[in-house]
């Protein structure tokens, strides 16, 4: 395992999250504008860097930067076309490379394939431009995704309040539902699919 890597990527997956919590346009254009350079080094030297190189950790801070490495399509289909091939080797989770496929896609006009990407329309969220949405559900669950209701029902309904829990590996805000009593709730991130397992107390 490459040490000194793997703790320049958590740094910089840091750096990227501090600036996405304070929703600070500016720091996030700041930290967006040296990771993608950084990475693109990194991939040239290395390829894919996955788990082996990285450790789990790593190789999921890796699939972050490329995630948000929307300034340069082009890279960010090369990281699609590497994280494939690191997923078939064992090297990167399937969870994540549906993520980025879909991100992908869209940024080149097609139809995404998971549905991971969603907007709101009015009072509800759906899918931004869902191919084949009947097959979805088959498709999500190759990639260990849930039924894709169940994901759009956790970005709750805006008519009415819901909880939130700020992602801690993205910083993004991930809605649940509450239940009743004292109860451990795992809640899955809607942006980057990150698990986090909270006990809520009435």
């Amino acid at each position: 395992m490459d040490d000194g890597l793997r703790a320049q990527l958590l740094r910089r997956v840091e750096k990227d999250q501090v600036a996405r919590k304070a929703l600070d346009p500016d720091a996030m254009r700041e930290a967006d504008g040296e990771n993608l350079p950084w990475l693109k080094c990194v991939i040239a030297a290395h390829g894919w860097p996955g788990a082996s190189l990285v450790g789990a950790d790593g190789a999921h801070a890796a699939w972050l930067l490329a995630q948000h490495a929307d300034a340069d399509p082009a890279f960010q289909r090369q990281c699609l076309d590497l994280l494939t091939a690191a997923v078939e080797a064992g090297e990167a989770r399937m969870r994540e490379l549906a993520y980025l496929t879909d991100r992908v896609l869209l940024a080149e006009g097609k139809p995404q394939v998971y549905g991971t990407q969603v907007t709101r329309r009015g009072d509800t969220w759906s899918p931004r431009n869902l191919g084949d949405p009947d097959g979805v559900d088959a498709r999500r669950a190759t990639a260990d995704l849930g039924p894709l209701a169940e994901y759009l029902g956790r970005f709750g309904d805006h008519r009415v309040p819901t909880s939130r829990l700020k992602c801690p590996g993205c910083g993004a805000w991930a809605p649940f539902d509450r239940p009743e009593g004292d109860e451990r709730v795992t809640v899955t991130c809607p942006e980057c699919a990150r698990e986090t397992t909270i006990t809520l107390k009435r």
